[in-house]
């Protein structure tokens, strides 16, 4: 849904006002289709002002991430508003897919979150029941996944895909030495601590800075 506002259309005369008018209004509507399933009101914002040599047209669009901004100038206002059209829809396209990456990437680590969490409650049940065998095997799964995300991060910091490895396996080491002392402890907090495997990682994480 776009929420067209235009700005200074009182500085253009007829019959050149009515033309600018329609034109913005088709222009904004066939650009409506690109935001049919957007999940909120998308502020469109379109500023006129007549200059000594021509017209200058600023435009900005208000989308869920980032404010898309672009102007034009020139001496005819049909050309202008042309142009800024062109831009608005290469920007809104590119903007759309970059949102839609970062949705699916969220997505993604949500879902990893969720299953952590189960396999969790899981070696909670394996350890009440001293059940080694199947709790090593469920642990090996939350390892890689732990593995994965101190991998990921040190990639984000910067760092080398050797570099990342080597620092992420050497952590996971110190993890699964603490992890496993757990399984063997009469300690009442046991459970607790399984259920903060990830705050560990985030622990070792920041220890290496």
């Amino acid at each position: 849904m776009i929420e067209l506002t235009v700005k200074n259309l009182e500085a253009i005369q007829e019959p050149l006002k009515s033309y600018v008018q329609n034109y913005i209004n088709q222009r904004v509507e066939a650009l409506k289709r690109l935001f049919k399933r957007y999940p909120q009101k998308v502020p469109f914002e379109i500023i006129i002002n007549k200059k000594q040599k021509g017209w200058k047209v600023d435009c900005y669009i208000y989308m869920q991430s980032e404010t898309l901004y672009f102007e034009q100038s020139g001496k005819d206002l049909k050309n202008v508003l042309s142009e800024i059209f062109k831009k608005a829809k290469n920007q809104i396209k590119k903007q759309k897919s970059l949102e839609r990456k970062d949705y699916l990437y969220k997505r993604e680590r949500y879902r990893k979150k969720k299953l952590s969490q189960a396999a969790f409650e899981k070696l909670i049940e394996y350890r009440k029941s001293n059940s080694r065998e199947a709790f090593d095997k469920e642990l090996a799964d939350v390892y890689e996944d732990l593995r994965q995300d101190l991998y990921d991060g040190y990639i984000e910091k910067g760092l080398s895909e050797k570099e990342a490895q080597e620092i992420a396996q050497k952590l996971m080491e110190k993890i699964k030495n603490e992890v496993y002392e757990t399984f063997d402890s009469q300690k009442d907090e046991r459970e607790e601590f399984l259920e903060s495997i990830s705050d560990i990682s985030e622990y070792y994480r920041k220890e290496q800075n």
